[in-house]
């Protein structure tokens, strides 16, 4: 586990709520830009997580989607969340 996955984990409720804490405990190690990515959009959509921590999750995004070779497009396409 990554210090930043470490870091978010143990951040208080006022930067991150507490409800995405399940959800980043089960990233891979490091995270696929897909579990990455579904953090973020709950986070910007819901209001639960401050600018820094939601800026923090756009920078992971972009560096697993690079570490993956895949394009942020291609990851917006494969979350089915965003399709419901």
């Amino acid at each position: 586990m990554s210090k930043i996955t470490k870091m978010l984990l143990t951040a208080p409720d006022s930067s991150l709520d507490s409800t995405m804490k399940p959800l980043i405990q089960k990233w891979s190690n490091p995270p696929l830009p897909l579990e990455v990515l579904e953090v973020l959009d709950q986070c910007v959509n819901g209001g639960l997580a401050s600018g820094f921590v939601v800026m923090l999750l756009e920078n992971m995004f972009a560096d697993s989607c690079l570490r993956s070779g895949c394009t942020q497009d291609s990851v917006y396409g494969a979350a089915t969340w965003r399709k419901e």
